[in-house]
């Protein structure tokens, strides 16, 4: 590595990403579930009642701000709209920690939703795609790497501070911290391009005194939809996404149900998804570095498939603890590598030309599922007693994602809708 890219200045924004992803998704998404046994305990709540707060955000804030997030961050860029993001997400956590009724956790939620779409995934996505192009992969996979590391600490911390301070407590300390970071690096380290500094991706030394990058060729969002690769991959991407958010939303739970005493149901809920969070480390380090190295479209595959097969293992866990170890393992690394292949695919199929607004779309369609399968599992639990039947649908909808992605066309490989955008936007 030249000194030159040893300065590069997108290493930060890689950096910054990780940060982003850790907190907003690693520590708020896998987080809060921690907390639900507090809330069945406290306020004696049904298990569908919880998920439906979780549901109803972002039904209803994915399809009506979604669009909008992507369109604000291809139009202000996603410095602004990270900062949003942050005093979303700030408000949601000290909102919980200060609830009463059904009615203020389903309010709170909502603010949950809308700083899960400003400082998320998509602004990280987007920034990362366009600071890197050969490296994009691994860059991806690194700031990725924040889920599992903010996941797989996230339990114990909350058990630290809930023994300090009680649930409540927690949640205030988590606002506190993941606010005032936030808004930090998103006003004094988050660049949109690389061409805001005069530098070229990847750290690529300028030549002939080029500091400009060529903007993509633009795209009609119209032309986009009309190609049936956008259909899979957004049919694929909301399987496998279902899929991992019903057992990450439902795991505290079952962990419970299955457990024969406080103590150890309490050990259980704190050790089992630190091991499917750490292991996702190894699963964005792999499949990003595969995904340079091969077809991303058989990377994502495999990654499907990983889920899927891992699913059915809970069934054995009752009578074979050590299933448990083996399912959190192959989980783990499948889910790593899921979200951090989505944006990857859509740049490969459609390139960075509106990358913003397309993701905008995955990501919404994806929150929906993501959010309507968490409960549906649960209350298939509240009906019938066990998760049994609800894992068993689980691990079906995994597969249907990936049968969507291998009906993806490439030609000479490289996916048709690429070269059928690339024949009409060359077209006089």
């Amino acid at each position: 590595m030249t000194d030159e890219n040893k300065k590069f200045y997108g290493y930060w924004i890689v950096a910054a990403a990780f940060i982003f992803m850790m907190m907003v998704v690693g520590f708020v998404l896998y987080g809060l579930p921690q907390f639900y046994p507090n809330y069945i305990a406290e306020f004696g709540w049904r298990r569908d009642q919880i998920q439906l707060g979780n549901t109803l955000s972002k039904v209803i804030v994915g399809p009506i701000f979604g669009f909008a997030a992507g369109w604000a961050i291809e139009k202000l860029g996603p410095r602004s709209v990270m900062i949003a993001g942050a005093f979303f997400a700030g408000v949601a956590l000290l909102g919980f920690s200060m609830m009463n009724s059904l009615g203020q956790l389903y309010l709170f939620y909502f603010f949950n939703a809308l700083g899960y779409l400003c400082a998320g995934p998509l602004p990280s996505q987007v920034i990362i795609s366009n600071w890197f192009s050969r490296m994009r992969g691994r860059m991806m996979g690194i700031a990725y790497v924040g889920i599992g590391v903010g996941g797989a600490v996230i339990p114990w911390l909350i058990r630290w501070f809930r023994d300090a301070a009680g649930w409540r407590g927690a949640l205030h300390f988590l606002g506190i911290i993941i606010f005032v970071t936030l808004i930090l690096l998103s006003v004094f380290v988050i660049k949109r391009q690389p061409s805001d500094l005069g530098l070229l991706p990847d750290g690529d030394e300028q030549k002939d005194g080029a500091g400009e990058q060529p903007a993509p060729k633009a795209i009609r969002l119209a032309q986009i939809l009309s190609t049936p690769a956008f259909w899979l991959l957004a049919a694929g991407s909301v399987l496998s996404i279902s899929a991992v958010g019903g057992i990450t939303q439902n795991l505290p739970l079952y962990l419970t149900d299955i457990t024969k005493s406080n103590e150890e149901a309490r050990s259980a809920v704190a050790v089992y998804p630190s091991i499917v969070l750490f292991t996702s480390i190894a699963g964005r380090l792999t499949m990003g570095f595969l995904a340079d190295k091969f077809s991303k479209k058989h990377v994502m595959i495999a990654t499907f498939l990983i889920i899927a097969l891992s699913i059915p293992l809970l069934l054995l866990a009752p009578q074979y603890p050590v299933f448990l170890y083996v399912f959190a393992v192959m989980f783990g690394f499948g889910l790593g590598a899921d979200y951090m292949l989505i944006p990857l695919m859509t740049a490969e199929c459609f390139g960075l030309a509106g990358l913003s607004r397309i993701l905008g779309i995955i990501i919404t369609s994806d929150s929906v599922g993501e959010a309507l399968m968490p409960w549906a599992i649960a209350r298939i639990r509240e009906t019938t007693g066990s998760y049994d039947s609800g894992f068993i649908l689980l691990s079906c909808v995994a597969l249907a994602g990936a049968l969507a992605i291998m009906a993806i066309r490439y030609r000479n490989g490289v996916p048709v809708s690429r070269l059928s955008l690339d024949n009409r936007t060359n077209q006089p």
